[in-house]
Protein backbone atom coordinates (compact mmCIF):
# COMPACT_ATOMS: atom_id res chain seq x y z
CA UNK A 1 0.00 0.00 0.00
CA UNK A 2 3.19 2.46 0.36
CA UNK A 3 3.71 1.88 -3.03
CA UNK A 4 0.18 3.39 -3.72
CA UNK A 5 0.23 6.49 -1.42
CA UNK A 6 3.35 7.44 -2.67
CA UNK A 7 2.40 7.17 -6.23
CA UNK A 8 -0.99 8.88 -5.20
CA UNK A 9 1.25 11.42 -3.93
CA UNK A 10 3.19 11.85 -6.90
CA UNK A 11 -0.01 11.85 -9.45
CA UNK A 12 -1.43 14.61 -7.00
CA UNK A 13 1.86 16.97 -6.65
CA UNK A 14 1.44 16.93 -10.84
CA UNK A 15 -1.81 17.85 -10.42
CA UNK A 16 -0.96 20.28 -8.69
CA UNK A 17 1.96 21.45 -10.40
CA UNK A 18 -0.36 21.82 -14.06
CA UNK A 19 -2.54 23.43 -12.07
CA UNK A 20 0.03 26.11 -11.20
CA UNK A 21 1.02 26.40 -14.73
CA UNK A 22 -2.23 27.48 -15.55
CA UNK A 23 -3.76 29.31 -12.70
CA UNK A 24 -3.40 33.11 -12.36
CA UNK A 25 -1.44 35.76 -15.27
CA UNK A 26 1.61 36.09 -13.40
CA UNK A 27 3.40 32.35 -14.60
CA UNK A 28 6.78 34.07 -14.22
CA UNK A 29 6.37 36.20 -10.54
CA UNK A 30 7.19 39.65 -13.04
CA UNK A 31 4.24 41.81 -12.45
CA UNK A 32 3.87 45.40 -14.04
CA UNK A 33 4.61 47.11 -10.37
CA UNK A 34 8.23 45.51 -11.00
CA UNK A 35 8.92 47.55 -14.04
CA UNK A 36 6.70 50.72 -13.67
CA UNK A 37 7.76 53.81 -13.50
CA UNK A 38 6.60 55.45 -10.16
CA UNK A 39 7.21 58.95 -11.33
CA UNK A 40 4.73 60.01 -14.01
CA UNK A 41 4.70 63.49 -15.41
CA UNK A 42 1.30 64.97 -15.74
CA UNK A 43 -0.75 67.49 -17.54
CA UNK A 44 -4.45 68.45 -17.13
CA UNK A 45 -7.13 69.03 -20.31
CA UNK A 46 -6.87 73.05 -19.91
CA UNK A 47 -2.81 73.34 -20.49
CA UNK A 48 -1.51 73.84 -23.99
CA UNK A 49 -0.48 71.46 -26.31
CA UNK A 50 2.56 73.70 -26.63
CA UNK A 51 3.69 73.81 -22.97
CA UNK A 52 2.56 69.90 -22.53
CA UNK A 53 5.44 69.15 -25.68
CA UNK A 54 7.88 71.76 -23.33
CA UNK A 55 7.02 69.66 -20.19
CA UNK A 56 7.73 66.51 -22.43
CA UNK A 57 10.95 67.70 -23.80
CA UNK A 58 12.26 68.90 -20.74
CA UNK A 59 11.26 65.74 -18.78
CA UNK A 60 12.41 63.28 -21.60
CA UNK A 61 9.68 61.24 -21.83
CA UNK A 62 6.96 60.53 -25.08
CA UNK A 63 4.12 61.27 -22.95
CA UNK A 64 1.84 62.71 -20.36
CA UNK A 65 -1.10 61.66 -18.62
CA UNK A 66 -3.61 63.57 -18.14
CA UNK A 67 -5.46 64.25 -14.62
CA UNK A 68 -8.81 65.78 -13.78
CA UNK A 69 -10.05 65.98 -10.12
CA UNK A 70 -7.03 63.27 -9.87
CA UNK A 71 -8.20 60.93 -11.88
CA UNK A 72 -6.99 59.53 -14.96
CA UNK A 73 -8.94 61.26 -18.02
CA UNK A 74 -6.32 60.72 -20.84
CA UNK A 75 -2.93 60.47 -22.19
CA UNK A 76 -1.02 63.18 -24.78
CA UNK A 77 1.73 61.11 -26.68
CA UNK A 78 4.55 62.02 -28.97
CA UNK A 79 2.05 60.27 -31.93
CA UNK A 80 -1.21 62.78 -30.88
CA UNK A 81 1.00 65.27 -31.08
CA UNK A 82 2.20 63.85 -34.90
CA UNK A 83 -1.26 63.43 -35.83
CA UNK A 84 -1.85 67.54 -35.21
CA UNK A 85 1.63 68.51 -37.18
CA UNK A 86 -0.07 66.15 -39.95
CA UNK A 87 -3.12 68.17 -39.95
CA UNK A 88 -0.51 71.59 -40.33
CA UNK A 89 -2.21 72.65 -37.07
CA UNK A 90 0.22 75.84 -36.51
CA UNK A 91 -0.52 77.61 -33.24
CA UNK A 92 -0.05 75.70 -30.76
CA UNK A 93 0.23 77.80 -28.21
CA UNK A 94 -3.51 77.66 -28.65
CA UNK A 95 -4.07 73.82 -29.13
CA UNK A 96 -5.75 73.01 -25.68
CA UNK A 97 -4.48 69.30 -24.49
CA UNK A 98 -8.25 68.20 -24.29
CA UNK A 99 -8.42 68.48 -27.95
CA UNK A 100 -5.85 66.65 -29.03
CA UNK A 101 -5.19 63.80 -26.25
CA UNK A 102 -6.12 59.82 -26.48
CA UNK A 103 -9.49 59.48 -24.30
CA UNK A 104 -10.39 57.27 -22.66
CA UNK A 105 -7.14 55.80 -21.98
CA UNK A 106 -6.02 52.11 -21.06
CA UNK A 107 -5.35 51.53 -17.76
CA UNK A 108 -4.12 48.47 -15.99
CA UNK A 109 -3.58 46.40 -12.20
CA UNK A 110 0.17 46.65 -10.74
CA UNK A 111 -0.79 43.02 -10.40
CA UNK A 112 -0.82 42.18 -14.00
CA UNK A 113 1.74 40.10 -15.48
CA UNK A 114 4.17 41.94 -17.47
CA UNK A 115 3.34 39.46 -20.85
CA UNK A 116 -0.16 40.49 -20.01
CA UNK A 117 0.69 44.03 -20.53
CA UNK A 118 2.45 43.52 -23.49
CA UNK A 119 -0.47 41.46 -25.41
CA UNK A 120 -2.79 44.47 -24.37
CA UNK A 121 0.26 47.26 -25.83
CA UNK A 122 0.63 44.92 -28.93
CA UNK A 123 -3.47 44.65 -29.68
CA UNK A 124 -4.13 47.84 -29.20
CA UNK A 125 -1.13 49.50 -30.75
CA UNK A 126 0.01 51.55 -28.19
CA UNK A 127 3.04 52.06 -26.25
CA UNK A 128 2.36 53.39 -22.74
CA UNK A 129 0.25 51.85 -20.20
CA UNK A 130 -0.81 53.82 -16.96
CA UNK A 131 -0.82 51.82 -13.85
CA UNK A 132 -3.76 52.57 -11.50
CA UNK A 133 -5.45 50.66 -8.71
CA UNK A 134 -8.84 52.03 -6.90
CA UNK A 135 -8.66 54.91 -9.01
CA UNK A 136 -5.47 55.99 -8.11
CA UNK A 137 -2.43 56.49 -10.45
CA UNK A 138 0.48 54.44 -9.28
CA UNK A 139 2.83 54.58 -12.28
CA UNK A 140 3.01 54.04 -15.63
CA UNK A 141 4.41 51.14 -17.84
CA UNK A 142 6.23 51.94 -21.34
CA UNK A 143 7.39 49.41 -24.35
CA UNK A 144 10.34 50.12 -22.95
CA UNK A 145 9.98 48.72 -19.78
CA UNK A 146 7.59 45.89 -20.58
CA UNK A 147 10.78 44.96 -23.29
CA UNK A 148 13.68 45.03 -20.14
CA UNK A 149 11.17 42.90 -18.33
CA UNK A 150 10.53 40.13 -20.80
CA UNK A 151 14.00 39.97 -22.55
CA UNK A 152 15.28 39.21 -19.07
CA UNK A 153 13.43 36.26 -19.12
CA UNK A 154 13.93 35.00 -22.60
CA UNK A 155 16.70 36.33 -24.76
CA UNK A 156 16.75 35.61 -28.33
CA UNK A 157 18.44 35.40 -31.21
CA UNK A 158 18.59 37.95 -34.25
CA UNK A 159 17.21 40.71 -35.34
CA UNK A 160 16.83 39.95 -39.32
CA UNK A 161 14.29 37.60 -37.51
CA UNK A 162 12.05 40.19 -36.29
CA UNK A 163 13.00 43.35 -39.01
CA UNK A 164 10.58 44.91 -40.48
CA UNK A 165 11.61 45.15 -43.99
CA UNK A 166 8.69 47.46 -45.68
CA UNK A 167 11.04 50.82 -44.76
CA UNK A 168 9.13 54.25 -45.49
CA UNK A 169 11.39 56.69 -46.40
CA UNK A 170 11.34 60.68 -47.36
CA UNK A 171 13.56 62.93 -48.75
CA UNK A 172 15.52 65.54 -46.65
CA UNK A 173 14.42 68.46 -48.40
CA UNK A 174 10.63 67.74 -47.68
CA UNK A 175 8.73 69.73 -45.24
CA UNK A 176 7.98 68.45 -41.45
CA UNK A 177 4.36 68.38 -42.71
CA UNK A 178 5.03 65.48 -45.34
CA UNK A 179 7.18 63.58 -42.92
CA UNK A 180 4.44 63.82 -40.43
CA UNK A 181 1.41 62.97 -42.91
CA UNK A 182 3.17 59.73 -44.07
CA UNK A 183 4.07 58.01 -40.60
CA UNK A 184 0.34 59.20 -39.54
CA UNK A 185 -1.06 57.54 -42.86
CA UNK A 186 1.18 54.25 -42.39
CA UNK A 187 0.51 54.20 -38.60
CA UNK A 188 5.05 54.12 -37.98
CA UNK A 189 7.14 56.51 -35.26
CA UNK A 190 9.38 57.29 -38.04
CA UNK A 191 10.83 57.59 -41.68
CA UNK A 192 14.10 57.23 -42.91
CA UNK A 193 15.64 60.93 -44.35
CA UNK A 194 17.10 60.23 -47.99
CA UNK A 195 19.65 62.28 -49.61
CA UNK A 196 19.47 61.13 -53.53
CA UNK A 197 20.42 57.26 -52.48
CA UNK A 198 22.26 57.66 -49.89
CA UNK A 199 20.80 57.72 -45.92
CA UNK A 200 20.93 61.16 -44.34
CA UNK A 201 18.94 60.53 -40.93
CA UNK A 202 15.88 59.53 -39.59
CA UNK A 203 12.60 61.21 -38.20
CA UNK A 204 10.89 60.25 -35.58
CA UNK A 205 8.02 61.36 -33.40
CA UNK A 206 10.37 62.64 -30.96
CA UNK A 207 12.23 65.01 -33.54
CA UNK A 208 8.84 66.50 -34.22
CA UNK A 209 7.74 67.21 -30.53
CA UNK A 210 11.19 68.29 -29.26
CA UNK A 211 12.41 70.37 -32.38
CA UNK A 212 9.41 71.34 -33.93
CA UNK A 213 6.23 71.71 -31.86
CA UNK A 214 7.91 72.68 -28.66
CA UNK A 215 10.08 75.07 -30.19
CA UNK A 216 7.13 76.44 -31.55
CA UNK A 217 8.28 76.02 -35.10
CA UNK A 218 5.53 75.70 -38.03
CA UNK A 219 5.95 72.32 -39.76
CA UNK A 220 5.08 73.37 -43.01
CA UNK A 221 8.40 75.77 -43.10
CA UNK A 222 10.37 73.51 -41.63
CA UNK A 223 12.32 70.68 -43.83
CA UNK A 224 13.07 67.20 -43.02
CA UNK A 225 17.21 68.14 -42.88
CA UNK A 226 16.94 70.31 -40.22
CA UNK A 227 15.43 68.31 -37.25
CA UNK A 228 16.44 64.47 -38.45
CA UNK A 229 18.57 62.59 -36.62
CA UNK A 230 22.14 61.96 -37.85
CA UNK A 231 24.34 59.66 -37.91
CA UNK A 232 21.33 56.87 -38.08
CA UNK A 233 22.18 54.44 -35.41
CA UNK A 234 22.38 51.50 -37.41
CA UNK A 235 23.60 47.58 -36.91
CA UNK A 236 23.79 44.99 -39.08
CA UNK A 237 21.19 42.09 -40.07
CA UNK A 238 23.73 39.79 -37.22
CA UNK A 239 23.08 41.08 -34.76
CA UNK A 240 21.28 39.82 -31.56
CA UNK A 241 17.96 40.95 -29.87
CA UNK A 242 19.56 41.08 -26.62
CA UNK A 243 22.16 43.57 -27.74
CA UNK A 244 20.01 45.68 -30.07
CA UNK A 245 17.18 46.33 -27.16
CA UNK A 246 20.08 46.70 -24.94
CA UNK A 247 21.59 49.42 -27.50
CA UNK A 248 18.16 51.04 -27.45
CA UNK A 249 17.68 51.85 -24.23
CA UNK A 250 21.34 52.78 -23.89
CA UNK A 251 20.97 55.61 -26.36
CA UNK A 252 17.31 56.12 -25.36
CA UNK A 253 16.15 54.91 -28.74
CA UNK A 254 12.85 53.31 -29.54
CA UNK A 255 14.29 51.42 -33.05
CA UNK A 256 17.40 50.51 -35.24
CA UNK A 257 18.06 50.71 -38.82
CA UNK A 258 19.42 47.60 -39.96
CA UNK A 259 21.59 48.36 -42.60
CA UNK A 260 24.05 46.36 -44.79
CA UNK A 261 27.15 48.57 -46.17
CA UNK A 262 24.79 51.40 -47.45
CA UNK A 263 21.89 49.25 -47.97
CA UNK A 264 18.89 49.47 -45.65
CA UNK A 265 17.09 46.01 -45.16
CA UNK A 266 14.77 47.12 -42.65
CA UNK A 267 14.22 48.53 -38.96
CA UNK A 268 13.76 46.97 -36.01
CA UNK A 269 11.75 48.75 -32.96
CA UNK A 270 10.90 48.04 -29.67
CA UNK A 271 7.60 46.80 -30.71
CA UNK A 272 9.36 43.99 -33.08
CA UNK A 273 11.38 43.10 -29.80
CA UNK A 274 8.97 43.05 -27.40
CA UNK A 275 6.34 41.04 -29.73
CA UNK A 276 9.34 38.30 -30.44
CA UNK A 277 10.28 37.71 -26.52
CA UNK A 278 6.50 37.42 -25.84
CA UNK A 279 5.93 34.91 -28.58
CA UNK A 280 8.73 32.92 -27.12
CA UNK A 281 7.72 33.08 -23.63
CA UNK A 282 4.15 31.81 -24.92
CA UNK A 283 5.66 28.96 -26.99
CA UNK A 284 7.98 27.96 -23.76
CA UNK A 285 4.62 27.80 -21.30
CA UNK A 286 2.80 26.28 -24.04
CA UNK A 287 5.51 23.59 -24.38
CA UNK A 288 6.00 23.13 -20.42
CA UNK A 289 2.20 22.80 -19.70
CA UNK A 290 1.69 19.93 -22.38
CA UNK A 291 4.67 18.35 -20.52
CA UNK A 292 2.99 19.20 -17.49
CA UNK A 293 -0.01 17.62 -18.16
CA UNK A 294 2.02 14.07 -19.89
CA UNK A 295 3.42 14.10 -16.75
CA UNK A 296 0.18 14.02 -14.54
CA UNK A 297 -1.19 11.22 -16.80
CA UNK A 298 1.63 9.34 -17.10
CA UNK A 299 1.44 9.50 -12.79
CA UNK A 300 -2.50 8.23 -12.87
CA UNK A 301 -1.47 5.45 -15.27
CA UNK A 302 0.86 4.33 -12.67
CA UNK A 303 -1.63 4.78 -9.80
CA UNK A 304 -4.02 2.29 -11.67
CA UNK A 305 -1.41 -0.09 -12.50
CA UNK A 306 -0.14 0.26 -9.23
CA UNK A 307 -3.68 -0.14 -7.61
CA UNK A 308 -4.15 -3.42 -9.61
CA UNK A 309 -0.76 -5.10 -8.45
CA UNK A 310 -1.90 -4.20 -4.65
CA UNK A 311 -5.15 -6.00 -5.01
CA UNK A 312 -3.54 -8.76 -6.84
CA UNK A 313 -0.75 -9.33 -4.14
CA UNK A 314 -3.50 -8.90 -1.50
CA UNK A 315 -5.96 -11.85 -3.30
CA UNK A 316 -3.27 -14.23 -3.75
CA UNK A 317 -2.43 -15.99 -0.41
CA UNK A 318 -6.17 -16.55 0.50
CA UNK A 319 -6.43 -18.33 -2.71
CA UNK A 320 -3.28 -19.84 -1.48
CA UNK A 321 -4.97 -21.78 1.54
CA UNK A 322 -7.89 -22.69 -0.34
CA UNK A 323 -5.85 -24.94 -2.50
CA UNK A 324 -4.51 -26.38 0.15
CA UNK A 325 -7.10 -27.02 2.48
CA UNK A 326 -8.60 -28.69 -0.81
CA UNK A 327 -5.44 -31.21 -1.04
CA UNK A 328 -5.28 -32.20 2.66
CA UNK A 329 -8.63 -32.60 2.48
CA UNK A 330 -8.16 -35.16 -0.24
CA UNK A 331 -5.11 -36.75 1.12
CA UNK A 332 -7.03 -37.86 4.14
CA UNK A 333 -7.13 -41.67 5.32
CA UNK A 334 -11.00 -42.50 5.50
Amino acid sequence: MEHTRETRDMAAVAGDRVSGCRAGADRHGLRTRDVMTKDVITATTSDTVFSAAIKMSENRVSCLVILGDELVTGILTEKDILRAVGREETDFGLLTVRETMSSPVEVISPDMSVIEAGQIMESKDIRRLPVVQDAKLLGIVTQTDITRGLISLSPLGYICDIMSTNVATVGAAATVAEAARIMSSNGISCVVAMHRNDVAGIVSEKDVLRRVVALHRNATQTHVRDVMSFPVAAVPPSYSILSASKKMEKMRLHRLVIMEGKKVCGIVTQTDVMRAVRTELERVEVERDALMTELATLAQCVTQDMEKLQDLVSETPDSAGIDREAVGATDMPE
